[in-house]
């Protein structure tokens, strides 16, 4: 339990220096979490920090992070930008994925890794890319929304890439992953469906008996019960996780609680995702 704590206090007094540091620097915050890792990691001299609960809750910060994502991203949003969206988007996802691929494939790597692979180098963060916009000042400039519409595509072509990975990894042959990915894409759609009408019927007046109540603390709870429960339903239909957080964020997007649940949920994103870079460096 103290060996625990020390390695904590640790972490946390390092990573405070190395953000406090960054900032002064204007460098963006998922780089200061990833040299953190660094330097704390098994790969480089000096202490090392292993706490196994960490790697399980640092798991949840890419949950809040879709679910973030998704509550900037409703239907109608990504109706009214489709042009740039699909025309954009569809080209640097398409070109960057094939070109790693083959690229990939060519040097000897089994064509669904390599699949994978070009993917992820495909993809960004739109979270960084967004906060660095509007710092900069330039998120309201072309080039910035030009930028900001690859980004939305990247983050909708993250989901069903959620959904694959796992399909890809499970079938055998060409027959098996055509069945498996239809019976992925149908759990996907009966997911869409439950988060859909949940939120429809359920969760606005849900959210307004909550509101009521005039506290804080409850609606925390309330939102991060919702985020949770969205997260389980996919995860028990064989969905990743962060699916269903995606769904849950695209709902209450579309509601008047949009701002409130993403300040009550931005605490626990930043920490929790934080500890996800940090085990990552």
């Amino acid at each position: 339990m103290m060996d625990h704590l020390v390695q904590i206090i640790l972490l946390l007094a390092v990573a405070v220096t190395v953000m406090v540091a960054f900032q002064r620097l204007h460098i963006p915050s998922s780089l200061g979490y990833l040299l953190v890792g660094l330097i704390l990691g098994p790969h480089t001299a000096g202490p090392t920090v292993h706490v196994p609960e960490f790697k399980a809750l640092a798991e949840f910060g890419v949950v809040f992070l879709l679910f973030t994502i998704g509550l900037n991203y409703s239907l109608p949003q990504l109706h009214a930008m489709r042009h740039q969206i699909l025309g954009l988007g569809t080209a640097q996802v398409a070109l960057t994925t094939a070109i790693v691929t083959a690229l990939l494939w060519l040097a000897g790597m089994n064509p669904v890794v390599a699949f994978v692979i070009g993917a992820v180098f495909a993809q960004s963060s739109s979270t960084i890319i967004a906060r660095q916009l509007a710092e900069q000042g330039e998120d309201a400039t072309p080039h910035g929304r030009l930028g900001m519409a690859i980004s939305v595509f990247q983050d909708v072509t993250a989901v069903p890439l959620l959904i694959l990975i796992p399909v890809l990894g499970a079938a055998s042959g060409m027959g098996g992953l055509a069945g498996e990915l239809a019976w992925a894409m149908a759990k996907a759609m009966l997911a869409f469906a439950l988060v859909f009408y949940a939120a429809r019927w359920a969760l606005r007046p849900f959210f307004h008996m909550v509101a009521a109540r005039r506290s804080a603390e409850l609606f925390t709870l309330t939102v991060l019960l919702v985020v949770l429960a969205a997260a389980w339903t996919t995860h028990s239909l064989g969905l990743s996780l962060a699916f269903g957080a995606f769904l849950a964020g695209m709902m209450l997007g579309e509601t008047e609680f949009r701002h409130q649940v993403e300040s009550s949920i931005r605490p626990f994103r930043d920490v929790l995702l934080g500890l996800f870079f940090v085990g990552i460096g």
